[in-house]
């Protein structure tokens, strides 16, 4: 089986060649299109002096070539194009395999307050696992995606995501084809959210009343033949072709705010079209592509109408069309109303459309996410109610794979607590973000980090970087303290059990006011639906810990070896009996006497 770096490196050598083969065909149509164009003005001059219809015969013929060529550039642009975006997305594609992301979309915008884990656990920022799935190429996409990443989805859709995936993770080349043609649109990322608006919207009354006279132009172009036939005079055309830019005066205001919100949009429609295409004819039979497929059925052929008129209203903002078309024919007039005609058809199915091409997309962003990482595995979740976490081999999926130590791991019990001891950066904040990001992945349908991955379905809670606010004058320890509360009230109500991770709890404050917190949180948690993982330097509560039945003591552990501290990050039982913050002073040169 090809490794993913060979495929990408494979593809992306494919495309510089194609690109390189399209250029060449690009240029030879620049000078064949420059041939015919100097050849169709020699003959057209030469017939107008020689008066030969010969030469005009020439003339025309260099003309269609000239329009057959120009067709033809287009079509070779478009392929060069494409095998550009080919060749950016598979650059991107190796960037990611060493943790470098290329692309600027961080997926901070779709940062909730208060999210019950994005902010801890990387979810989205500069280093994130929204940056590292992330295949997605229009806004709905992306913000699909960041959704699934922040909201955990029923087991049953998680099921039917992992088939789907399953079945989209072979087709490398069809997932790559279509970020290329959405890249191929730079409108592609625009935001639809005044196209929701607009197609709920009705058209005002006096708007709707003036399409009527759409048809006025057919007396007009009537009074102009029978002008030029002399069986009427010419000013009752001219009176009526002046009663064409009264009727556009009259609306000019409410055309030009609905233009504003709206043409902007065609070329976006046009891009989303052509997906839909893809979506459409993709050969895959999943009970998720199914679903998706019953709901799009003739979308790109109503999406690329729509888009064609509103790029056709467009031409409104180009003075000669206006003169020549515009008012001749009441052009607006004549879109808006193929617009509303279209809203009234189709506008009740431009949600559904929308919502399969974002769920389209982030599917695709979990397929090219176990594409990549073929060693990864498709987490198994049980249909259970009491917690049951298990875990073969599972490491950090932001860690690159040379630099990532592995630990199995397994808690079964609603109420339990597993207490994590250790020294300063022997890995314990680690290993509860590996914990709480291999949750998240496994809950939106993703593989996961681990040889073996199994879960029940638990709304994943952190308290792990609580920072003081000037905003609200609260200090750090008291905005840990309401982050405490918020577990507690969560796990209050949970309709699935919550699975915690605390890290240094109650770190604000002195040694024994720390432990007796941290002892009453835990006795608070333990009846209610949760369970999870508390990490401290409270060697104290570990010994508490050791009395309860409900609590599991577990460490990370460092050594000192030549006056160097080594860690293992390694994940043993029972509570840590080496710590090194004087060695680490020492370290730093700071004197530590004893």
């Amino acid at each position: 089986m090809t490794s993913p770096r060979t495929f990408f490196e494979t593809r992306l050598q494919e495309a510089r060649e194609a690109e390189a083969k399209a250029q060449r065909q690009f240029n030879t149509l620049a000078i064949g299109r420059l041939t015919a164009f100097v050849v169709g003005i020699a003959s057209a001059w030469w017939w107008n002096r020689s008066g030969d219809s010969i030469w005009g015969a020439v003339a025309l013929i260099a003309l269609v070539i000239f329009l057959v060529l120009m067709r033809r550039q287009q079509a070779a642009r478009t392929q060069r194009d494409f095998q550009r975006n080919l060749q950016h997305i598979n650059e991107d594609e190796l960037d990611r395999l060493s943790f470098k992301f290329r692309r600027e979309d961080t997926g901070e915008q779709y940062l909730e307050r208060d999210h019950p884990y994005a902010t801890d656990l990387d979810i989205v920022g500069k280093h994130s696992l929204y940056r590292l799935l992330n295949r997605t190429r229009t806004a709905e996409g992306s913000r699909r995606l960041a959704q699934w990443l922040n909201q955990h989805a029923p087991q049953e859709e998680v099921t039917k995501r992992q088939e789907a995936a399953r079945e989209l993770k072979q087709a490398a080349e069809w997932r790559q084809q279509w970020e290329a043609t959405a890249l191929l649109h730079e409108h592609a990322a625009q935001h639809l959210g005044e196209l929701r608006t607009w197609v709920n919207e009705p058209l005002p009354a006096p708007l709707q009343h003036s399409l009527r006279w759409r048809w006025w132009p057919v007396a007009t172009i009537l009074l102009g033949v029978l002008a030029l036939i002399d069986i009427l005079p010419a000013w009752p055309f001219w009176i009526s072709l002046l009663a064409h830019g009264v009727i556009l005066k009259r609306f000019n205001d409410q055309l030009q705010s609905l233009t504003n919100r709206t043409t902007t949009l065609g070329h976006t429609l046009l891009a989303y079209a052509d997906l839909l295409h893809l979506a459409e004819t993709a050969p895959y039979t999943s009970r998720w592509w199914a679903e998706r497929h019953s709901s799009i059925k003739g979308a790109s052929t109503s999406l690329r109408s729509l888009g064609g008129w509103f790029a056709r209203l467009d031409y409104r903002h180009h003075p000669f069309f206006v003169l020549l078309v515009g008012l001749p024919f009441l052009w607006d007039l004549h879109c808006l109303a193929a617009i509303e005609r279209w809203k009234q058809q189709y506008g009740s199915q431009l949600h559904a459309w929308l919502e399969a091409l974002a769920d389209a997309e982030a599917l695709s962003s979990l397929a090219g996410f176990a594409f990549a990482n073929p060693d990864y595995t498709e987490p198994h979740l049980l249909a259970e109610t009491t917690v049951h976490i298990e875990a073969d081999t599972m490491g950090h999926p932001l860690i690159p794979a040379d630099k990532r130590v592995s630990n199995d791991f397994s808690l079964k019990g609603t109420g339990h607590t597993m207490l994590i001891t250790g020294s300063n950066m022997s890995g314990k904040s680690t290993f509860l973000r590996t914990i709480g990001l291999n949750l998240v992945l496994a809950q939106m349908g993703a593989v996961v980090s681990a040889k073996r991955f199994v879960c029940i379905p638990v709304q994943v809670f952190s308290s792990m970087r609580t920072q003081d606010s000037l905003e609200e004058s609260t200090s750090s320890f008291y905005a840990e303290l309401k982050r405490l509360r918020q577990l507690l009230l969560l796990a209050e109500d949970a309709q699935v059990p919550v699975f915690y991770l605390l890290d240094e709890i109650l770190k604000g404050t002195n040694s024994a006011d720390r432990h007796r917190g941290a002892e009453a949180l835990i006795r608070q948690l333990h009846p209610k639906q949760s369970a999870g993982l508390v990490s401290t330097h409270d060697l104290e509560l570990g010994q508490w810990g050791a009395t309860q039945s409900y609590v599991q003591n577990f460490h990370f552990r460092s050594d000192v070896e030549d006056g160097q501290l080594s860690f293992d990050y390694r994940l043993h039982e029972g509570i840590c009996q080496s710590f090194n913050a004087s060695e680490l002073m020492r370290m730093m040169g700071i004197r530590v006497d004893l």
